[in-house]
């Protein structure tokens, strides 16, 4: 079997930003090739960086861990040589159709999303430098001016008399120190103003966190240096001694990414089967993550 082997393409070795908007790009580009090539070939994708293979079907893929792209050669052409592999790191539209054959292996959580989604419009509210308003291309909003991104955001909502779901990376935090399980209900949060007044569901009305905070993070690269985490998976202190003299429960980083890319996913579906979606660019600027949704509905 020989393989299209794709690259560390748009993956920001980050909690916060995993790049998966941008990733399935690659992805599609990849499979396009694959089927002009009568699917000979399996794409092969790097387990660490693509967790979401664990939760979603990505047909004539696997993911394995430290690929090897020193025999891969590169792709000038569409008809490839089924002997050979290649390396895909090329970054091109989503192919709509294509991007439907991507599933959620889990039916149950399926079933429970569609659920609690059915009657909601999904909105993405995504964090940015500039906003260019579409009506008005001489008005901007600053990154960090969380009184006019609310006022925008409000006014987007009041056109609806709807319950909604929410998926957004917004948070006081500055990138790339954004929460990765943030509370946007929790007091002090930019977005719990909205919850307040509207009827809203988010990633933790589904996702299970059955964690006990704070959390203590044990990241293999140095045993003395012990990272707390707190319960939005905010980096909150760091302390310097052994596994055994903490006080805290400590986990693998592995448990705390997987925690994240369940987020992720629950994010994706939840905004797709909606009965109405809302991208980014209506609230801020546009998204591959709002592209992805888009194209799968």
């Amino acid at each position: 079997m020989s393989y299209l082997k794709i690259n560390k393409h748009k993956y920001w070795d980050s909690m916060a930003d995993t790049g998966f908007g941008d990733r399935i790009k690659t992805w599609s580009y990849a499979y396009e090739i694959n089927k002009l090539n009568n699917f000979s070939f399996t794409i092969l994708v790097d387990d660490f960086e693509w967790r979401e293979t664990q939760y979603l079907n990505f047909p004539y893929t696997k993911s394995e861990k430290n690929i090897n792209i020193d025999d891969c050669v590169e792709i000038n052409s569409s008809e490839l040589d089924t002997s050979k592999n290649y390396l895909i790191d090329s970054n091109v539209g989503i192919e709509k159709s294509l991007i439907q054959k991507i599933t959620l292996k889990d039916k149950s959580l399926e079933s429970r999303i569609k659920h609690l989604v059915k009657d909601r419009i999904g909105i993405h509210i995504r964090h940015w430098p500039i906003h260019r308003d579409d009506k008005n291309h001489n008005s901007t909003i600053e990154r960090f001016n969380y009184t006019d991104k609310m006022k925008k955001l409000i006014r987007v909502l009041d056109k609806y008399d709807s319950k909604f779901y929410i998926s957004s990376d917004v948070s006081y935090d500055k990138p790339p120190f954004l929460p990765c399980l943030p509370i946007f209900r929790k007091k002090g949060h930019w977005l719990s103003e909205i919850y307040e007044k509207y009827d809203i569901l988010d990633y933790r009305d589904i996702v299970s966190i059955n964690k006990n905070f704070p959390l203590a993070v044990n990241d293999n690269k140095n045993e003395k240096w012990i990272p707390i985490y707190d319960e939005e998976l905010s980096l909150n202190d760091v302390k310097v001694s052994t596994k055994s003299e903490n006080n805290f429960d400590v986990v693998n980083i592995d448990d705390i990414y997987n925690l994240k890319i369940q987020r992720d996913i629950v994010d994706l579906f939840s905004l797709i089967f909606s009965r109405k979606f809302i991208p980014s660019i209506e609230t801020g600027i546009e998204s591959s993550w709002s592209e992805f949704v888009e194209n799968y509905r």
